[in-house]
């Protein structure tokens, strides 16, 4: 995944109510910042706390009263410590949108169409656009002259290798609300896609699950995606940490006629799955909490390992068979009791997990399945990475 080591990248994470800045040069993330809202005195205000290469950590000593205002901050505190000047300028500013729609399905950088196309999907995303749209207007202010671009969290899935694109529903209402099966985690699954043809271990059929406070699993032929779980927005699929994954679409109209649409979105997407279950959204507490016996955790675990067993199972069906499995992001690559759970459930299919087997830190891939046994793969992702480089070929395009 080499890329020019010379570029630096801003990488934005816009929530509702906090703001992310990380600095790369090349792949190497350099500094970050994390603006976050607090309580104080009954007001709120946000707070930032500074994050370099070795780990070091310091709180800004002051509060501000608007998220917007990090942007200006940001830019002082990148200055100040030397990152950013005029010897060493950012050559670009990245903000991850979640697709939806064509044109999300690529990366582009912001123009007046952009602004618009976002606007076209606002009612589809209402939690992420938002955001977006201020990240983008923000940096575009703050940081004049660089380039600003949207990174589409769907490019790397949307390939002619998908077979499942669809949805069956009207044509006229597919067409008016530009619907599909975009998928997202891309840029998760672009870098899984291409550290395995490095690392050398591709197989005809792949199935890799992207376990992390989001969740998702994509099928793989000949290294192309085939099938993933996420459709229009990422709430379609599996549950996890606060979305509810696929459910019937009734209870969805039900909601949005009881609290209205965008209410009824946020809902299912901030305040559902593990949370909603089992009162902690962090998979280590649920854990936890089963091995104590609490049913409510039990039930969450079991519904989360029974989503990820399915789907893989789905998958399969769909590809005549499964060659080897990935495990990536935070849960994936760091759950032992996760990745036993889900592979327990599939020895059928020719795989057997060895015991307390963790990954291996400092190297690509870690091959944690029994002698005999189909590879079962944990691969570190890095979607930086594979961000960076996409934004670094758009550039030299220019």
């Amino acid at each position: 995944m080499s890329t020019n080591i010379t570029k630096i990248f801003l990488v934005l994470n816009s929530g509702s109510s906090s703001e992310k800045f990380s600095l790369y040069e090349g792949e190497d993330e350099v500094c970050s910042l994390y603006f976050e809202g607090v309580e104080i005195d009954g007001k709120k205000k946000f707070i930032c706390t500074v994050t370099k290469a070795d780990g070091s950590e310091y709180q800004v000593d002051k509060k501000w009263d608007n998220l917007n205002d990090a942007f200006k901050e940001a830019k002082a505190i990148f200055e100040k410590e030397g990152f950013i000047n005029e010897a060493h300028p950012l050559d670009g500013i990245l903000v991850r949108v979640v697709a939806a729609g064509k044109y999300f399905s690529q990366h582009h950088i912001v123009d007046e169409k952009t602004m618009e196309e976002l606007e076209k999907v606002r009612v589809t995303n209402p939690l992420h656009v938002p955001g977006t749209e201020r990240g983008i207007k923000n940096a575009k202010e703050t940081f004049e002259g660089v380039p600003v671009l949207v990174m589409s969290d769907a490019e790397a899935l949307s390939r002619d290798s998908r077979k499942d694109t669809e949805y069956a529903l009207p044509k006229e209402l597919i067409e008016e609300f530009n619907l599909g099966r975009w998928g997202a985690h891309g840029s998760s699954y672009g870098y899984i896609m291409g550290r395995i043809k490095e690392l050398g271990i591709l197989e005809k059929k792949m199935i890799v699950c992207h376990l992390g406070s989001g969740c998702s699993v994509t099928g793989l032929m000949d290294g192309e995606p085939a099938y993933t779980s996420m459709g229009e927005t990422p709430l379609e699929g599996l549950m996890s940490s606060t979305r509810t994954g696929s459910i019937d679409p009734t209870i969805g109209a039900l909601l949005g006629e009881k609290l209205g649409a965008a209410e009824a979105i946020k809902v299912m997407n901030k305040e559902s799955g593990l949370v909603a279950l089992a009162g902690s959204s962090d998979m280590r507490e649920i854990i936890a909490g089963a091995e104590e016996g609490h049913d409510d955790a039990v039930l969450a675990y079991n519904l989360f390992i029974d989503g990820v067993v399915g789907k893989i199972g789905e998958f399969a069906a769909k590809m005549g068979g499964v060659d080897a499995i990935v495990f990536t992001a935070t849960i994936g690559e760091r759950s032992i009791p996760v990745r036993t759970s889900i592979m327990s459930h599939l020895d059928f299919m020719g795989f057997k997990i060895k015991a307390e087997a963790p990954m291996q830190k400092g190297v690509g891939f870690t091959n944690v399945a029994e002698e005999g046994s189909k590879p079962i793969y944990i691969i570190p992702t890095n979607e930086a990475a594979y961000m960076i480089k996409k934004a670094s070929e758009l550039i030299d395009a220019q």
